[in-house]
C-alpha cells in the first residue's frame, strides 16, 4: 500500500509506483505526469496522449498507477485505452492487477472510474454551490493576482539553487508592495478618465503604463487589448459579476465608481468590433496581398538596421490571419513608391477632375448620408448621457446602441465609397513640390489620410518577388489593381 494518505505529491506517488515495479520485476519504460485533473473535459493532457501513443505502437506491456483515478476521471477514458490496448496490456497499482483483455476486471475498472467520475460531479456541485454563497456575500473569488489588487507577487522567482526543489518546499510568495498596489490603482483611475475624455487610445495608455515600470500581473509588458480587459473589470467599481451579468456589491474596495465605469463599458460596447489597422505604417490595412488580396500588417525581420539605427521593418501578408503568407517587401521600399505614387496622383489636375465629376453625381446620396450620420451619433451621444445620469441600464443601452451602431458601419462604409475615400476629395489639383513637402513633414496617420485620398476606389497591392532573381528591389510590385479578390 502507499505509504501515505490520498493527497501525495506526484514526486511520492511515482515513489510508490516505483515500489510495485520492483515488487513485480518488471522494467520501467517510461514515466509519466500531467498534474493536470484528469476530470477536466476537454483539457488536454499531453502525459496521457503520450501513453495512448506508447499503447497504439505497441511500445508498453502495461501501465502502474498510484490509484485508479490518478488516471481516469471519465469513463471515455477507460474506453479508449481499452480498444487500444492487446491482450494481456494490465493497469497495476499498490492495489493490484487489472487485465484490459479479462471481462471481470474491465467490469471492475468500469465501476471504479464511474465512482470517480460521479466524486468529481460532488465535489463539483459542492464548489459550484459555495461560490454562489460568497457571491451572495460580495466575497469575490481568490484567484492569482490582478493588476491594481494585493496578493503574492507572480513574477517572483526562488533564489538560485531552489529552483529543482517542489514549489511547495521553495520559499513562500512575497506579497507585493502596498506602493506598487497605490501605483496601479491609480494608474487605473487615471486611464478612465483620459479614456472618457479621449485624450488617450488604448495602446497609448498600455505605452504610458509600460513607461512608468508597471506591468502585467506576471510581469509583462502590456498591449491595448491587455488594457482594455482590465478597464472593464467590474471589481474596478466594487462590484462581482459573473458570467456577463452584475450580481452585487463586493467586498474589495472600488477603484472607480460605478458610474464611471458603466460609462467606459458603453464606451467600449459602442465601438465596432474587429481589428484596427495600425496608425503608425503608412500601408497596413490598406495594401493588400497581390496573391490572395488579404490586407497586409507589419512586423521587423532579420536584416541589417536602416542606416538611421532602427530595425527594418516590412509589409507582409499573415498567414495568421487568414492571409497565404507567401508575400513581403522592405516597408521603406514600399513607402518610397506609395510617395511617388500620392505625388504623382494628387498633382495631376485629371484626377482633379474626375473626383470633382464623381462627387458632382453623387452629391445628393452623400449629403443624405452624411445627415443619417449626424442623426445616428447625435441618438448615441443621448444615450450615453443618460447611461451616465444612470437613467438607462447597461443592458439597455446595449440593446437601444446596438441598431445604431450597425447602421453607423454601414454608413461610414458607404460615406467612404461615395467620397472616394476622402469626404472632401481633391477639388484642384496642387503642385507637386508642394504635396512632397507635406508628405515629408507629415506624421503616419498624415500619410495614410494623403494616400487613402490619393488611391479613391482604387486599390494598391504588392506582388511576390520573383524567386529567380537576385535580392535586388523591383519597384513595379507595387501596382495598382482595380479588382482584387479579398482573402474569406
Amino acid at each position: 500500500m502507499p505509504d501515505t494518505g490520498e493527497w501525495e505529491k506526484v514526486e511520492t506517488q511515482h515513489e510508490d509506483n516505483l515500489k510495485v515495479l520492483d515488487r513485480l520485476g518488471a522494467e520501467l519504460g517510461k514515466p509519466l505526469d500531467d498534474g493536470i485533473s484528469a476530470w477536466k473535459k476537454g483539457v488536454r493532457r499531453p502525459g496521457w496522449d503520450e501513453l495512448l501513443d506508447r499503447v497504439r505502437q505497441g511500445l508498453s506491456d502495461g501501465v502502474v498507477i498510484w490509484h485508479t483515478d490518478r488516471l481516469f476521471r471519465q469513463p471515455r477514458d477507460l474506453e479508449t485505452l481499452i480498444d487500444l490496448a492487446d491482450k494481456g496490456f494490465a493497469i497495476y497499482s499498490a492495489r493490484g492487477r487489472r487485465d484490459l483483455s479479462d471481462p471481470d476486471d474491465r467490469f471492475i475498472l468500469r465501476i471504479e472510474v464511474a465512482h470517480a467520475a460521479r466524486s468529481s460531479d460532488d465535489t463539483q456541485r459542492r464548489i459550484k454551490r459555495r461560490q454562489h454563497t460568497l457571491r451572495e456575500k460580495g466575497i469575490p473569488h481568490r484567484g492569482p493576482r490582478r493588476f491594481g489588487r494585493p496578493g503574492k507577487d507572480r513574477t517572483w522567482q526562488p533564489p538560485e539553487g531552489d529552483s529543482e526543489l517542489p514549489l511547495d518546499e521553495r520559499a513562500q510568495r512575497p506579497e507585493v508592495a502596498p506602493t506598487l498596489v497605490a501605483a496601479e490603482r491609480g494608474a487605473i483611475a487615471d486611464a478612465a478618465e483620459t479614456l472618457l475624455a479621449g485624450v488617450q487610445s488604448l495602446e497609448e495608455v498600455a505605452k504610458d503604463w509600460n513607461a512608468r515600470g508597471l506591468t502585467t500581473a506576471t510581469g509583462l509588458l502590456w498591449v491595448g487589448n491587455g488594457v482594455r480587459d482590465v478597464m472593464l473589470r467590474a471589481s474596478n467599481a466594487g462590484l462581482i459579476e459573473h458570467y456577463g451579468n452584475i450580481v452585487g456589491p463586493s467586498t474589495e474596495d472600488p477603484i472607480i465608481d460605478v458610474s464611471t465605469w458603466e460609462r467606459l463599458r458603453a464606451k467600449f460596447a459602442a465601438r465596432r468590433r474587429g481589428r484596427v489597422p495600425s496608425m503608425s505604417y503608412v500601408g497596413t490595412g490598406i495594401l493588400r496581398c497581390g496573391l490572395c488580396g488579404a490586407k497586409l500588417t507589419s512586423r521587423t525581420y532579420a536584416r541589417v538596421p536602416y542606416p538611421d539605427g532602427t530595425k527594418s521593418r516590412q509589409y507582409y501578408c499573415a498567414a495568421n490571419r487568414r492571409g497565404c503568407g507567401k508575400v513581403a517587401a522592405d516597408m521603406r521600399r514600399v513607402d518610397e513608391e506609395l510617395r511617388t505614387f500620392v505625388v504623382a496622383r494628387l498633382s495631376d489636375s485629371r484626377f482633379a477632375e474626375a473626383v470633382s465629376a464623381a462627387r458632382a453625381q453623387v452629391s445628393d446620396r452623400l449629403d443624405e448620408v452624411t445627415a443619417e450620420i449626424t442623426e445616428c451619433e447625435r441618438l448615441q451621444e443621448e444615450l450615453a448621457a443618460k447611461l451616465g445620469r444612470r437613467e438607462l441600464t447597461l443592458k439597455a443601452f446595449e440593446t437601444a446602441n446596438a441598431p445604431l451602431a450597425e447602421s453607423l458601419h454601414a454608413l461610414y462604409a458607404e460615406r467612404d465609397k461615395l467620397s472616394g475615400g476622402s469626404p472632401e476629395g481633391p477639388t484642384a489639383a496642387q503642385p507637386a513640390e508642394v504635396i512632397a513637402q507635406q508628405w515629408d513633414s507629415a506624421e503616419p496617420a498624415e500619410r495614410r489620410a494623403l494616400f487613402t485620398q490619393a488611391l479613391g476606389q482604387h486599390t494598391m497591392v504588392i506582388d511576390p518577388a520573383i524567386k529567380d532573381r537576385k535580392r535586388k528591389w523591383d519597384p513595379a510590385r507595387v501596382r495598382i489593381a482595380d479588382h482584387v479578390q479579398a482573402a474569406a
